[in-house]
């Protein structure tokens, strides 16, 4: 797929590729207005709380899309802002091809839904008698979970976990702790956020997170 068959007012989800990633505010929503060639394109300014975010020349942006009903992304750098018939406008510069975004593929989707965990002892003799902690994901993707936390939890702990997608779609797999980040917020009961990597999850299950990912990222950018 070319630039030039983009059209004009097409959805966009914006990442910005150099922010945090715990910052939510790193994704946005644009519209494509025109493709000056294959090298340099031109898209509306994000709007963030009814004011324009003042994305800066030099940031490197991830840009996804729907396009008969399927999902695409490119990589972008915005080398230029311009105001033109009133409408502000950032030029970007392509940095890789639109590519097709497989169902299988691991793409971290921000997200808060309801997840269960406990820790597993090192001899898994005592794990029915500890109880599941309700908590909540920060983000999930097809190769794990981002959670957030009350209490600690260290790096290369093995825990078993129930992620619920919706009221019926409940996921069940054991995961391991292979990121540690601690917040120094005193309004947050979350203090603590633990990436945890899939160590043993059925197929099918992985397949009903992914397929997740997939629906709501296309509902999200139709929204706008």
């Amino acid at each position: 797929m070319r630039f030039n068959e983009l059209g004009v007012g097409l959805k966009l989800e914006l990442k910005l590729e150099g922010s945090d990633e715990k910052n939510g505010d790193s994704v946005f929503v644009s519209e494509f207005e025109w493709a000056e060639n294959d090298r340099i394109i031109y898209i509306a300014a994000p709007i963030k709380g009814g004011k324009i975010y003042p994305v800066s020349v030099g940031e490197e942006l991830a840009i996804v899309f729907i396009k008969s009903d399927n999902l695409y992304e490119f990589k972008g750098k915005v080398i230029g802002r311009e105001v033109r018939h009133n409408i502000s406008l950032l030029r970007v510069e392509t940095l890789s091809e639109i590519r097709k975004i497989q169902r299988r593929d691991f793409f971290r989707f921000d997200c808060s839904i309801p997840i269960s965990y406990r820790v597993v002892e090192k001899d898994r003799i005592n794990i029915l008698q500890r109880r599941f902690i309700k908590s909540y994901t920060r983000d999930i993707s097809g190769g794990g979970v981002c959670i957030r936390l009350k209490e600690r939890i260290e790096t290369g702990e093995l825990l078993e976990c129930e992620l619920f997608l919706n009221d019926f779609n409940k996921v069940s797999f054991l995961g391991r702790v292979v990121r540690l980040t601690e917040y120094d917020s005193k309004n947050d009961v979350y203090k603590y956020e633990i990436g945890v990597k899939f160590e043993k999850i059925e197929e099918r299950d992985r397949e009903r997170i992914i397929g997740y990912i997939f629906q709501e990222q296309r509902r999200l950018i139709k929204k706008g």
